[in-house]
């Protein structure tokens, strides 16, 4: 989408900024279960992160690790997704520490944990007391989204662990 215009293939003006945002849209005549994957890149796209932003489920996924997989009803989606070159929103505040290629984004009381170098192995979930709010174990995928937590709006502390062994937790501030 280029403003109200539908376009089948896009180009883009140089010079290449990572904080461009292109619009995504799709029209389906069927509703099912979809895949968005990136078939081949090359010049400065070689070594680029290429980021898609699912407006529908605040889901923000790395199409250099994996593809995404989604489900649609049928009709034309022209504010769905978004591709992104970088993983920060400015100005909304969702994202909490991406160092160590972990992202931890909460929005509306969803807490969405993405790894772009390793599975994550497991998740624990804490209060600010030390109470065990939410454990999963044995993840083994790059992303996972947790939604129904028994908490009210409070600072949480998410632990993270890969398939490395490598562990970090994070403070977040869920509401």
């Amino acid at each position: 989408m280029v403003n109200t215009t539908k376009l089948v293939i896009q180009g883009r003006a140089l010079p290449f900024v990572n904080t461009d945002v292109v619009p995504l849209g799709y029209k389906t005549s069927v509703e099912d279960t979809f895949t968005i994957a990136i078939d081949e890149v090359d010049g400065k796209m070689t070594n680029q992160t290429i980021y898609l932003e699912d407006k529908k489920t605040g889901v923000i996924h790395d199409l250099r690790s994996s593809d995404y997989t989604f489900k649609s009803a049928s009709g034309t989606f022209t504010d769905r997704f978004v591709l992104k070159y970088a993983n920060k929103t400015l100005g909304t505040g969702d994202f909490e520490n991406t160092q160590d290629g972990i992202l931890i984004s909460v929005k509306n009381k969803v807490i969405n944990i993405i790894s772009s170098k390793e599975n994550i192995k497991e998740i624990t979930i804490f209060d600010i007391t030390g109470k065990t709010l939410y454990n999963k174990t044995k993840v083994s995928n790059t992303e996972l989204q947790i939604q129904n937590l028994p908490s009210s709006n409070q600072v949480l502390l998410v632990k993270v662990t890969l398939d490395n062994d490598f562990t970090t937790t994070r403070k977040i501030i869920f509401q």
